[in-house]
């Protein structure tokens, strides 16, 4: 029985690679023996009128689309029980927010409601971690802002901060470097 395929034994002009190159290969107008993966490197699919799965610029917004779609279709382990997907297509989509920046992903202003237009943006994964529900937020230097945005700030730890929070420290020693002792209720300053 014979192969489908006949092959010779040639060098690849492109990578020099040695080896059973198959007869169709052989570019006639070129007169060169090219390797079936150098051949196709330098050829680009052109698509007439591509979807926007396959658009490069719309490609990052089309799949963060179709995953928030699927999230509250499939409920995604019961968080989005009581939130819907209320754009009605992807161009929809795509005249609200535009090309996904690079490190950026979808996000719900108001956490609670639903993925509806004005209420999605693109954000960091910093912003993402700052919307969240179990978030705390406290007020430092007269401004409401994360727990750990203001541990940073201050350099305390903010399991510290949490501690003297439950236990009742007052808000003014809060910030400072020092000691809260819970039995007391005194504060001990840090002496520098």
């Amino acid at each position: 029985m014979s192969a489908r395929w006949n092959y010779v034994d040639v060098s690849c002009i492109t990578c020099q690679v040695f080896g059973k190159i198959r007869i169709d290969q052989y570019n006639k107008k070129n007169k060169i023996w090219e390797c079936r993966s150098c051949a196709r490197k330098g050829k680009k699919i052109i698509v007439k009128n591509p979807s926007a799965k396959h658009d490069s610029q719309k490609a990052g917004a089309y799949k963060s689309y179709w995953r928030a779609k699927r999230r509250t279709q499939t409920n995604h382990k019961g968080v989005y029980k009581d939130i819907l997907f209320l754009f009605n297509c992807f161009e929809e989509f795509w005249n609200e927010l535009g090309p996904r920046p690079e490190g950026h992903t979808l996000e719900r202003i108001n956490v609670k409601s639903h993925y509806m237009p004005g209420n999605v943006k693109w954000a960091s994964m910093s912003e993402q971690c700052r919307n969240k529900t179990n978030n705390i937020y406290v007020e430092y230097q007269g401004e409401f802002i994360c727990l750990y945005d203001a541990a940073k700030l201050s350099g305390i730890d903010p399991e510290a901060i949490k501690t003297r929070m439950r236990t009742g420290c007052p808000k003014e020693m809060l910030f400072k470097k020092g000691r809260w002792h819970v039995k007391a209720q005194q504060f001990f300053p840090t002496i520098v």
